[in-house]
């Protein structure tokens, strides 16, 4: 047997093997032998025929039956002999037999990229710090406050702590109803932040029974849109007090008895937050800064194979775990292969560092997982280290986790210090994400730069699948 491989470019080769006669013989004697246990010959039982009968009868027929067998079978012993350890299916062209002489064929693969990596100790990124003052503290009390409001029954909204139940429908520019345009029982709390300015002005003081006409602005610049609005029901919402039982009601586990120790018990908690968030700023930024200082060739089988699993990902959110109906299969890979091409190649500079480092993962290394899972799910420690010690998803997370450590420890980390809030938005709408984010010095101001972002990228989208529904939307 003769072999000739061919590389075609950095990830893909093509091999070239050529067999005589006298090197496919024990392959076809395989064959044959094969054939004869199900062979049904007049004068013989199933399966007892003389072979040199089976052999004359339908020999060339096996034989060329047999080709691709004989193919994937000398493939294998050529990727084992010569610890190649190719991605994805491999792909057979140009097979030739000329009968009783040579076989001929050529086969298609891919392989790791061979490349050099950048220095990676060293790397020079940026992390943000988030100043918490007066004003966030304030802003986090009061939500804190907003989940535990008590309602009660009003005739008037003379304020902004009202919550309205109405009827709302949407007028043409004559005033009539547009038929399809209408919600029943909508509630709206006068005090959110998110909530139109006009639309505000204009439910003043409304009362219980009222009927009133808006004028708000419309999604196009300068025009006005028209609704008719039922007040059915007015809620006076008051907030709870600060007081040593609400103190309890929030920190339970917490020895809390005034309000400063509630106001640096807060102060805290959004300092560990900002401090996660800062966290994964620094393992982005490392990530994304490694792909730039590292040019590296994708092979398509990797790309494919993390594009099938986002596709599975939009199986399970299905009750059914099947894509829907709507669904743009085509087109969703076409949007989402530049995000799985950048996580192809952090898979094989991540794999690489590994590599050179000789990091491992222990039993000791898993154990604080084990003990952290066991508290948070209540059972038994013993338990989960059964599942979890050979579980190669556990020692991924762990190895990535030792990976990120090492690579922090060795970057040149620049902190930024802010003050802005940051308000981000991820709607999933059946596979095709959408998202916004804004950052000002306001929190509220954020959210609402974030939703006005937010509602011009839909509309875009509005032309184009205008029946598509939101599936689910999470800040």
């Amino acid at each position: 047997m003769e072999f000739k491989i061919n590389k075609i470019d950095a990830v893909k080769q093509e091999v070239e093997f050529e067999l005589s006669y006298a090197d496919l013989a024990p392959h076809f004697e395989k064959a044959f032998q094969k054939y004869q246990k199900k062979a049904e010959i007049p004068g013989f039982r199933k399966g007892k025929a003389p072979v040199s009968m089976i052999k004359r009868m339908y020999g060339d027929m096996i034989e060329q039956a047999s080709l691709e067998d004989v193919a994937n079978e000398v493939y294998k012993s050529y990727l084992d002999e010569n610890h190649i350890h190719p991605l994805g299916e491999a792909q057979m062209v140009d097979m030739d037999y000329e009968a009783k002489q040579i076989f001929k064929f050529k086969i298609k693969y891919e392989v790791k990229p061979e490349f050099e990596l950048a220095d990676y100790k060293g790397v020079e990124i940026s992390r943000t710090i988030h100043k918490i003052d007066e004003k966030m503290v304030d802003d986090e009390i009061k939500y804190l406050q907003s989940k535990h409001v008590i309602y009660e029954d009003a005739q008037k909204a003379d304020g902004d702590e009202f919550s309205l139940t109405m009827d709302v429908q949407k007028l043409d520019e004559t005033g009539t109803e547009i038929i399809g345009q209408s919600d029943k029982d909508v509630r709206f709390y006068l005090n959110d932040p998110q909530i139109n300015k006009e639309f505000k002005e204009q439910l003043a003081e409304i009362t219980v029974g009222e009927e009133r006409i808006l004028n708000l602005p419309g999604q196009e610049e300068g025009t006005i849109e028209k609704y008719k609005v039922l007040c059915k029901k007015i809620d006076k919402v008051i907030f709870p007090e600060l007081n040593e039982e609400f103190f309890k009601n929030i920190y339970k586990d917490e020895e809390i008895n005034n309000s400063d120790d509630f106001r640096a018990k807060v102060q805290k908690d959004l300092e560990g937050i900002y401090k996660n968030i800062a966290d994964q700023e620094i393992r982005n930024n490392i990530v994304s800064e490694l792909i730039k200082l590292n040019d590296i060739p994708v092979p398509d089988a990797l790309v494919e194979n993390i594009l099938n699993s986002y596709i599975e990902d939009v199986k399970n959110q299905n009750p059914k775990r099947q894509l829907p109906k709507e669904f743009d299969e085509e087109e969703y890979r076409k949007t989402k292969r530049a995000d799985a091409i950048l996580q192809v190649k952090w898979y094989l500079i991540r794999d690489r560092i590994i590599e050179m480092e000789k990091m491992e993962v222990s039993d000791k290394d898993i154990e604080p997982i084990i003990e952290a899972d066991a508290k948070k799910y209540n059972l038994p420690v013993e338990k989960i280290k059964t599942v979890y010690e050979n579980n190669p998803d556990v020692k991924y997370r762990v190895l990535d986790d030792k990976l990120m450590n090492f690579l922090i420890e060795n970057a040149k980390i620049n902190d930024v210090e802010k003050h802005d809030q940051f308000a981000e938005v991820i709607v999933a709408s059946k596979g095709n994400d959408v998202s916004a984010k804004a950052s000002t010095a306001d929190l509220y101001t954020s959210i609402d730069k974030m939703c006005a972002a937010l509602e011009a990228q839909l509309r875009k989208r509005k032309d184009k699948a205008t029946s598509r529904k939101v599936q689910s939307a999470s800040f």
